[in-house]
């Protein structure tokens, strides 16, 4: 009888556990869908060039499904583009087309699609937003630094060219005159 409460509670025991594992591995293959925009970002880090890939086509395709509707889903994809825009190391990495994106999300036309989400999730978007107007300031910085960069060494390259163009007539005036002595020289030795 001893033997048979130990093998019940055994059993209850075993049924537990594997209850237990069976809900757990039921949690890790949740959809990322109920995960929130800053979650999905730390996710997006964490991937290989191949699953980005793949996670880009993923939310293009979603996208197009959608395209027709406002729906949060066709949002929700919009959101996890403009994510994949902003992830330097993404495959579509472009800052200028992660702002118009949100640009387009923040429009008024377009008000439904930042709205549902939560404070928190705002934050991280008003974030990125900061992210991104600093990353292009800081990137149309450096092209103005680069044009003027190249237009200082077109100019010190024409002051190198007239230096030695003027050089040239000079050494040019020399032998003239090297010349003349020599002619000069010759005559007076006749």
């Amino acid at each position: 009888m001893a033997n048979l409460q130990r093998f019940s509670s055994a059993m209850i025991l075993l049924s537990i556990g594997l209850l237990l594992l069976s809900g757990c591995q039921l949690m890790t293959k949740q959809d990322n869908s109920s995960t929130s925009y800053g979650e999905y970002y730390l996710i997006l880090q964490q991937l290989n060039q191949q699953q980005l890939t793949d996670e880009v086509s993923k939310q293009q395709r979603t996208l197009e499904k959608t395209t027709k509707t406002n729906s949060q889903m066709h949002y929700d994809a919009q959101i996890k583009l403009l994510l994949l825009y902003s992830l330097p190391t993404s495959p579509i990495y472009n800052a200028f087309n992660a702002k118009v994106l949100l640009n387009e999300l923040n429009s008024e036309e377009n008000n439904a699609a930042l709205a549902n989400i939560n404070p928190s999730e705002q934050a991280f978007i008003s974030l990125l937003r900061d992210q991104l107007n600093q990353c292009l300031l800081m990137r149309s910085r450096l092209l103005a630094q680069q044009q003027e960069l190249k237009k200082a060494q077109q100019q010190q390259a024409v002051k190198q060219q007239q230096t030695l163009i003027e050089q040239v007539k000079l050494l040019e005036q020399t032998i003239k005159q090297l010349k003349n002595i020599e002619q000069a020289i010759d005559k007076r030795d006749q």
